[in-house]
């Protein structure tokens, strides 16, 4: 059995937060510069940050905000060029071991260089780069939760922590800082010169009621899989739909040979377009903005597609639907009710990799799944 959910993600309970509200501290802090450490770069690690960096610019909008970590295409596009930051200390820690220690000088002497901050934010959990932090960075005030808040100026419990969805937990920092989750959630920009593309590719190939898939995830393990989004496809297009695939440039080929599998009315859009790389990022926003939905596994375009407002299927093969899942008001997912769903591991090994949830959700499950969505049905 298969089921098509609206997904609901869980959050800390009200009685938690809503007394951090009555009287702000954020309000009583003079905050002009602020440094964030984080830790994943990906595209869906970025859009479930996103709208903590849009809480704290909302809260102190003038203040210089800082990153400390990676830098990636989907950190310019969703945080510096959104506004939500205004620079990056690149500094990469894969795991916290000897091998580290020219990182941990960088961040030493990246603190002499920076001076005493006005707030330091710990969104990691490990005991040691906390520690580091305390001996490298100067700061008036600091908040985290790594350690049970131990280096944290304000504490604050974590109920059921474990089941809250990842956005959730790192707003309730802000939270505790007494301020309210932005409306809309996510702060996301599209260059103008972008839509003028977008909307010229959409007139041009006439894509009208189109559905965007991303094929692909930073995991394979998490594909649902390319024969089944190619007849998938076939399908759609066989309703009249046109079928816009997205994917990193390594995917290029593939999703080429996938449109051209489909048939006529598949598309790949950033290879008609002219842009170059760094560009595709924001094609593919402004795309999604048009398109009559998405569907995707448990990947970044899912969350980025969410995150923008589009209706987005998710094929739910490993994730905690309420943990994991995009957040954004649209948002459904489709999972087999199987006993081993959802992956204990997320890895599949409790089915020795046979796969039994993707063989469970079949091509024709998910046009059903879409027509219905598209048609308003979904209740």
């Amino acid at each position: 059995m298969v089921t098509l959910n609206r997904a609901l993600p869980n959050d800390y309970p009200e009685e938690l937060y809503s007394p951090w509200y009555e009287d702000p501290i954020y309000k009583n802090l003079d905050v002009k510069r602020i440094l964030v450490y984080v830790g994943g770069g990906g595209m869906g690690d970025v859009v479930m940050i996103n709208p903590f960096f849009n809480a704290l610019r909302s809260a102190w909008p003038e203040s210089h905000i800082t990153r400390i970590g990676g830098f990636s295409n989907p950190i310019k596009c969703l945080l510096k060029d959104s506004g939500l930051i205004d620079d990056v200390l690149y500094t990469v820690v894969g795991k916290h071991r000897p091998s580290a220690f020219p990182e941990y000088v960088k961040w030493w002497r990246e603190g002499r260089r920076i001076g005493k901050v006005d707030l330091f934010v710990d969104t990691q959990r490990q005991f040691v780069p906390s520690l580091l932090f305390s001996l490298c960075f100067k700061y008036k005030h600091r908040i985290g939760y790594s350690s049970k808040c131990i280096f944290s100026d304000w504490k604050f419990k974590e109920p059921n922590r474990h089941e809250v969805h990842d956005t959730f937990q790192t707003l309730v920092m802000a939270r505790r800082l007494g301020i309210k989750p932005p409306k809309p959630l996510h702060r996301i920009c599209i260059p103008e010169k972008i839509k003028v593309i977008a909307h010229d590719l959409w007139e041009n190939y006439h894509f009208g009621e189109a559905i965007s898939m991303f094929p692909y995830s930073s995991k394979p393990i998490k594909n649902w899989g390319e024969d089944g989004y190619t007849a998938l496809g076939r399908m759609l297009l066989e309703k009249g739909f046109k079928v816009l695939l997205f994917g990193g440039s390594s995917q290029f080929e593939s999703l080429k040979n996938m449109a051209s599998s489909m048939g006529s009315g598949a598309y790949v859009p950033y290879l008609f377009s002219g842009l170059s790389i760094d560009d595709e990022m924001y094609l593919c926003m402004a795309l999604l903005k048009r398109s009559a939905l998405t569907i995707s596994g448990d990947s970044g375009g899912a969350h980025l597609s969410a995150a923008l407002g589009t209706k987005t299927l998710v094929i739910s093969l490993l994730s905690r639907v309420n943990k994991f899942m995009p957040l954004g008001d649209r948002v459904w997912s489709i999972y087999p009710e199987i006993e081993c769903s959802p992956c204990p591991g997320r890895d599949m090994k409790a089915c020795n990799k046979q796969r039994w949830c993707a063989e469970g959700i079949t091509p024709q499950i998910l046009c059903e799944a879409a027509t219905s969505l598209l048609a308003n049905e979904e209740e």
